[in-house]
């Protein structure tokens, strides 16, 4: 074919191509490439179009063999990067665009996709710069969009959120702007608007896997797994191996007690995509709340994870500071420091320190900041923020900051950043207060926790070295608590049993003894009380599970309307009720608090016997049972000696007061396992 008419046959394909006849353009790059197989640009637009109909493999293969024929042409590798960037390759899609931008730092959609790579490689800091220099160059939607969602990812939702206004303002028919709009409102509390905002991203483009995804996490977000269920069997069918929607699917069916398919969901997600963090350890805090799985088989998953991220980490090579007799650096890295339950317990701790012999670093990884993020940053000698950085720099801070003491108090929780831990950044490494189980970690060296919290034997269950605090593992501060009110057997007539625990962790055992302790106590109530219960069907799914274990539901009341001071629920309560095997852990702090007693049963694991800490360390060892039939026994008899109920009310909260709340005994007994910690760490140094 002559040269001519290929080139006039390609415009003709590139005009089908545009107009959205892609079958027809298809047909006729392939005619030209029969008669020129060395046409770049066909073999590009050829690749595109592979790529637009889901065959990313042969459209890559295409827009290479354009590349190697015309490797001047920066369009043909802009493309290519893109293509990669899809298909997770992200360091060579980032090499890519940085050549392209060598040529044309102008190159606004280099800019886009190098942007992407970082922030995919949670290198939000260097993402930020390069979307704004393509605000620079071309302030328009998409723009606009890409900044914002890199805000979002390092919790600047209001910064987010007017980026995302202008960008609507600019182009109201860009469902990307819609679906990111939703998901910053979801982060500012306005759930109704996110809604709104997502039903438009939904009308816009309906079919999408990522419409679906977004709109099921903000649905597990609000309190309803079973319609997030839906959404992502939705995003599902889009594409059956995305591990985000499976894994969300995994966190939904732990919320309506589906646990083995849950732990089989959260497992696949990780086979997915098995170098992501969250997913894994999303695995682990399933398989640690599970009433499946023994602890021996949660501490061999644990391990497991933690021998391959190990096999597969380089651990730092540092130069510690070994002068004697100056002031520790510790860092506490958390991504709980605003109005969460963690706080209750680390608040007092960092007020509580030797400002003298310890200066205090604190790494936030804190995505939703409010007032007591404020407050808790005051307690640092300094404050860094970590959304954003890659474990990388995260670990390069840590050392730059010369710490000599790195502390975790997220365990597996969300948002944790243990594969830091992983690099060892610090001289000594330490785990407590977050989670209740090892890390699995054998870089970090000492979880500290309390001799009732663990079994006999309690080294076999952890990767790191278990030190027993003698006073507890926790010290508790009530903020802005009400006074003890009376209990409430006094009006009613009828000891009113409670429970507020999240539906997830009432599991079938512990319904089945809440069942007959009902029986045992004919007169008594029970309410279940808990914001989700809103949710018609997770209220009728944990109905019906009480019912399958025997309970009368006539005499079973469910709640959910929180008053405006949380602490005034427990008014309504005689006596708690614990669940396990993952006992209560702020919960029962609460309950006591307000003059609540929470009697419990000790088992085989630390997440099932933090009640059992509370209760001994507080001065009620007496309301620890040994089994189930002498925790039912215990309940009935507290339940029917109204007397005592009437003393406990009156003696729980002195009694925390100088026990399990005193701050300053409790940081002493840290901060004499850290000093301990590093003078050992010392005498290993010395030849």
């Amino acid at each position: 074919m002559a040269s001519r008419a290929i080139g006039r046959k390609l415009q003709q394909a590139i005009a089908l191509h545009q107009a959205g006849d892609l079958a027809q353009a298809a047909t006729l790059y392939q005619q030209i490439l029969d008669a020129d197989p060395v046409n770049a640009e066909a073999w590009h637009l050829s690749g595109l179009i592979d790529c637009s109909q889901g065959n990313a493999d042969r459209g890559e293969s295409c827009i290479r063999r354009a590349v190697r024929l015309d490797p001047a042409a920066i369009h043909f590798k802009a493309n290519l990067a893109a293509v990669l960037v899809k298909k997770q390759q992200l360091t060579e899609a980032e090499d890519l665009c940085r050549e392209v931008l060598r040529i044309d730092a102008g190159h606004t959609y280099a800019l886009a996709n190098l942007g992407t790579v970082l922030r995919k490689q949670q290198r939000g800091s260097e993402a930020q710069a390069v979307f704004e220099k393509a605000i620079d160059i071309q302030r328009d939607a998409s723009a606009l969009c890409n900044l914002a969602t890199v805000l979002t990812d390092l919790g600047r939702h209001q910064e987010a959120y007017d980026l995302l206004i202008e960008a609507r303002e600019l182009d109201s028919q860009m469902p990307e702007v819609h679906k990111n709009l939703a998901i910053v409102l979801r982060e500012l509390g306005n759930a109704e608007d996110a809604m709104s905002s997502m039903a438009v991203a939904e009308q816009l483009n309906p079919a999408p896997e990522h419409v679906h995804l977004t709109r099921a996490n903000m649905l597990l977000d609000d309190g309803q797994p079973a319609e997030a269920i839906a959404e992502y069997q939705a995003a599902m069918e889009h594409n059956p191996e995305s591990a985000e929607a499976i894994f969300g699917l995994g966190c939904a069916l732990m919320q309506i007690a589906a646990w083995e398919e849950a732990l089989e969901a959260c497992r696949l997600a990780t086979v997915l995509k098995p170098g992501d963090a969250r997913f894994a350890s999303g695995h682990l805090y399933a398989a640690t709340l599970s009433p499946l799985l023994q602890i021996d088989e949660v501490v061999r998953r644990h391990r497991s994870w933690g021998e391959q991220i190990e096999a597969a980490t380089a651990v730092e090579q540092l130069q510690p500071d070994l002068t004697v007799d100056r002031p520790l650096r510790v860092g506490y890295v958390s991504p709980d420091l605003r109005g969460h339950a963690t706080m209750s317990f680390l608040y007092p701790l960092l007020q509580a320190h030797d400002r003298s012999k310890f200066q205090i670093v604190i790494y936030s990884e804190t995505a939703r900041e409010d007032d007591a993020t404020e407050s808790v940053r005051q307690l640092g000698d300094e404050w860094c923020c970590t959304r954003g950085l890659s474990d990388e720099q995260l670990t390069r801070q840590i050392r730059s900051d010369r710490i000599d003491i790195l502390i975790d108090v997220a365990g597996h929780t969300a948002e944790n950043r243990l594969p830091v831990f992983a690099r060892k950044p610090a001289p000594v490494q330490v785990s407590f207060l977050g989670y209740p189980t090892t890390t699995g970690l054998s870089r970090i060296d000492y979880f500290l926790t309390d001799s009732i919290r663990e079994p006999n034997e309690a080294e076999r269950f952890f990767s790191e070295q278990p030190v027993f605090l003698p006073h507890g593992a926790a010290c508790f501060q009530a903020l802005k608590a009400p006074d003890v009110a009376p209990p409430p057997f006094v009006a009613n007539g009828y000891v009113t049993l409670g429970s507020t625990h999240r539906p997830e962790k009432i599991s079938a055992a512990a319904l089945g003894l809440w069942a007959q302790i009902l029986d045992r106590l004919p007169d008594a109530r029970l309410l279940i009380f808990r914001d989700t219960l809103k949710n018609d069907s997770v209220r009728t799914l944990l109905a019906q599970r009480l019912q399958q274990a025997g309970a009368d539901l006539a005499r079973v009341d469910f709640g959910w309307d929180l008053p405006q001071a949380h602490h005034d629920v427990y008014a309504r309560f005689d006596l708690l009720l614990d669940v396990f095997p993952w006992g209560s852990g702020t919960i029962a702090y609460d309950a006591m608090w307000m003059g609540v007693p929470i009697p419990t049963i000790t088992g085989d694991r630390g997440s099932c016997r933090a009640t059992a800490s509370l209760l001994h360390h507080s001065g009620f060892p007496e309301l620890v049972a040994e089994s189930p039939d002498s925790y039912m026994a215990l309940v009935q008899h507290l339940a029917e000696d109204r007397q005592q109920l009437i003393s406990l009310r009156n003696k729980l909260r002195p009694a925390m007061q100088s026990t399990v709340c005193n701050a300053a005994r409790f940081a002493h007994d840290v901060e004499t396992c850290l000093k301990q910690f590093w003078q050992t760490y010392i005498e290993s140094q010395q030849p």
